[in-house]
């Protein structure tokens, strides 16, 4: 859907509408609480907000699918399509059969082992970015920190080289988020074909020279004779790289600012450090990094809460809403790290594509924020809260800026 289409009656896109979507949801809950809207060009997309609808559709894959191809066969010739192809087969587009034998090939190489083994180097990347990027009392969370933390985290652990990350981050940002880098259709594709390349580069490097990274791994992993081939291989770091850092950025930035304007909550933190665990969940369900889920298609058409919807319609669950259903979680505008109910929180989804990434971002999520809180527990914004910017679009909540002072000045 094009950022500027206005949703009649509930604009989903403006700028006063991303500093505090919480009250149009409340609204839409319980107004609309399915809502269909048609764009100018005849797109219908069914927004699903109450926590209940929204967990139905994660875990109905007969009637919710995210393989267009079959709804919407493609005309295109193999060989003009082979470079979105090489970044787009993975598992976040794929459906049974498909995505349980992608899914069970990556969990081989992804596994909780290889991401506890990162605390210590997660830790080492935090204290030197806060000691690289605090300058007289000040610093640009964002870009000094929450951005720069995950991507070398997925970047070591995928093996990609110090020297070639900056590189490769200008990619994925190119892949990911198009329209922020002000590229042409010729200059995206330009910049895949560099990355596809590139990666093909690594993968021949690593059958002949395995390492102990996780590119290694997803080369050599095997199920039952299987291997992922070359598309495969590139879609799949190029997804690790989308989850290893967009959603912990938007964790780190939004839990930050969710703390500052609730002193309480960090003062129980400061008091009790024991209680980090549970205030990350808590801050994924208050302000959590997606916004809403990626594309669903309908299908087949049938009959859903009421609402007659048809094959080739868009479906979008949205996940902000859905954690802040009162029907679901007691107060849910309020934020306590003592929640009891907190865990029931659909932030990374739920069902098979429950996000891939979700306990590295947990684990980054904790680490920074601790340390960054343990380091400066004064820490204040350096402007006020309704100047602050939020990225557009539907799908990611974060910030493009969180200008901070460690220190508040009246202190």
């Amino acid at each position: 859907m094009d950022a500027n289409e206005k949703c009649p009656g509930f604009d989903l896109f403006s700028p006063d509408f991303k500093k505090n979507p919480f009250p149009t949801f409340a609204r839409m809950r319980q107004e609309v609480p399915v809502y269909r809207h048609v764009s100018p060009r005849g797109v219908v997309t069914w927004y699903v907000t109450r926590y209940e609808d929204v967990l139905a559709v994660l875990r109905d894959n007969d009637h919710f699918i995210k393989d267009v191809s079959r709804i919407r066969p493609s005309t295109k010739p193999k060989a003009k399509a082979s470079i979105h192809q090489r970044i787009n087969e993975n598992m976040l587009f794929a459906d049974p059969p498909d995505h349980t034998r992608l899914r069970a090939l990556v969990n081989q190489a992804f596994t909780p082992r290889r991401i506890e083994k990162m605390a210590g180097r997660i830790q080492a990347i935090t204290d030197g970015l806060l000691d690289e990027n605090v300058r007289g009392g000040e610093i640009e969370l964002i870009a000094g920190y929450a951005l720069p933390l995950p991507v070398r985290v997925i970047c070591e652990m995928l093996g990609i080289p110090t020297a070639d990350q900056a590189q490769v981050t200008d990619w994925s940002q190119a892949i990911i988020s198009p329209g922020s880098k002000g590229l042409s259709y010729r200059a995206r594709r330009r910049k895949m074909r560099e990355f596809v390349a590139y990666l093909q580069g690594m993968f021949a490097d690593r059958q002949q020279q395995p390492q102990d990274d996780l590119i290694t791994a997803l080369v050599r992993a095997e199920e039952a004779g299987d291997r992922l081939n070359a598309a495969e291989l590139s879609s799949m770091v190029a997804l690790l790289l989308v989850t290893g850092h967009e959603t912990t950025v938007n964790l780190i930035g939004n839990g930050a600012l969710a703390l500052l304007q609730n002193r309480e909550q960090l003062a129980l933190l400061e008091e009790n450090p024991g209680l980090w665990d549970t205030a990350v969940e808590e801050l994924l369900r208050y302000d959590g990094p997606v916004e809403t889920s990626t594309t669903r298609w309908v299908r087949q058409d049938f009959l859903f809460c009421g609402q007659q919807m048809h094959r080739g319609d868009i479906v979008r669950v949205v996940l902000s809403s859905a954690n802040r259903d009162a029907a679901s979680f007691t107060c849910p505008d309020e934020l306590d790290i003592r929640r009891g109910d907190v865990k029931r929180h659909l932030a990374f989804g739920h069902g098979i594509h429950y996000c891939l990434g979700a306990p590295l971002a947990r684990l980054e999520g904790k680490i920074a924020l601790g340390t960054l809180y343990g380091r400066y527990p004064r820490l204040c914004l350096k402007i006020p809260a309704d100047q602050l910017h939020w990225r557009p679009g539907i799908l990611f909540r974060g910030l493009e800026t969180l200008p901070l002072l460690t220190e508040s000045l009246s202190n």
